[in-house]
């Protein structure tokens, strides 16, 4: 018996498809045919690291709804910059005149939007809209999740004698530590990112952080004995 469900020949999987019907028409992107989906998957990937960032998430809702906006009217159509009135945004957000105006102002403090061009008689002004400065610490972050593949028996073994040493509202607290900093940085820690940076430390506490500067002097720009 057949199944109702399965259907009999399956289709192929249609990346292009399936991204055009998550998007919302004004991102369906036209005049920039040439932006590929990777592009799209991009703008997308860039957009749920900026709405899980901690400095976004102390926005006052109303101000994230004006900076989301604001994104989508620009990076979410391939551009940089958007010429509009504040009457405009009020009648695209739904806010109040006074609250658009006053979250301006502080995305302008922000550093997040700036204005490019002022308003001219019957000319809006143009503002450039910048994503959150995202990912400054990846290099650093790389080196850390780099160093920690070349760790050897001798520094798992350390690892091991240090754990018992730290009571449990202190490793807590380097957890907790571990992941603000992750989300400032517009990154969504995973366990065994968390896991990584948390031994790193444990082994750069004294005396052993020595030991770790006699065998990898490359990590602190030493010359080395070898």
């Amino acid at each position: 018996m057949d199944n109702p469900i399965v259907p009999s020949s399956s289709q192929p999987f249609d990346e292009e498809a399936e991204l055009a019907d998550f998007l919302t028409p004004e991102w369906s992107l036209e005049g920039h045919a040439t932006l590929s989906t990777d592009w799209r998957l991009a703008y997308l990937d860039q957009l749920h690291l900026t709405m899980e960032d901690a400095r976004f998430l102390v926005l006052s809702p109303t101000a994230q709804l004006l900076y989301l906006h604001l994104l989508k009217k620009t990076h979410g159509q391939g551009e940089t910059a958007v010429q509009i009135s504040i009457d405009r945004l009020v009648a695209d957000t739904k806010l109040a005149w006074m609250t658009v105006q006053k979250h301006l102002k502080t995305l302008g403090t922000l550093g997040l939007v700036t204005m490019s061009q002022p308003s001219r008689q019957r000319i809006a002004p143009t503002y450039l809209v910048h994503w959150l400065p995202q990912l400054e610490k990846r290099e650093n972050l790389k080196d850390v999740m780099s160093r920690y593949d070349e760790l050897d028996q001798e520094d798992f073994a350390e690892l091991k004698r240090l754990g018992p040493l730290l009571s449990a509202s202190e490793r807590d607290g380097i957890v907790a530590e571990i992941h603000l900093n992750l989300r400032a940085d517009g990154l969504l820690p995973s366990q065994e990112l968390v896991t990584k940076i948390l031994s790193y430390r444990f082994l750069h506490r004294f005396p052993y952080k020595h030991r770790l500067m006699a065998k990898h002097p490359d990590w602190y720009d030493l010359p080395s004995s070898r």
